[in-house]
């Protein structure tokens, strides 16, 4: 095989593509946990995502105070499954 046909070009335009849209599916994005509340931000260079956590840390504090901290995932199962 040569590699000026015009089907190998194809090819690997097609494989250079599919790589760069699995790299881009594959980006990290930033995990907040905090007992059973989750949030996932996207990367962006728009947000500063230590504030938006922190923002975010404060109010749930705000609403739910010492609580927020003692309520784990574990608790809350077993919560669920007696009451369910």
């Amino acid at each position: 095989m040569t590699g000026s046909s015009s089907d190998e070009v194809d090819m690997g335009e097609m494989a250079g593509q599919l790589m760069m849209a699995k790299m881009d599916a594959n980006k990290m994005t930033h995990l907040l946990r905090i007992g059973t509340f989750q949030m996932e931000v996207a990367p962006n260079e728009d947000i500063d995502v230590r504030e938006f956590f922190n923002e975010t840390i404060d109010k749930l504090i705000s609403a739910y105070g010492e609580k927020l901290l003692e309520i784990d995932i574990r608790t809350a199962m077993q919560s669920s499954q007696m009451h369910g």
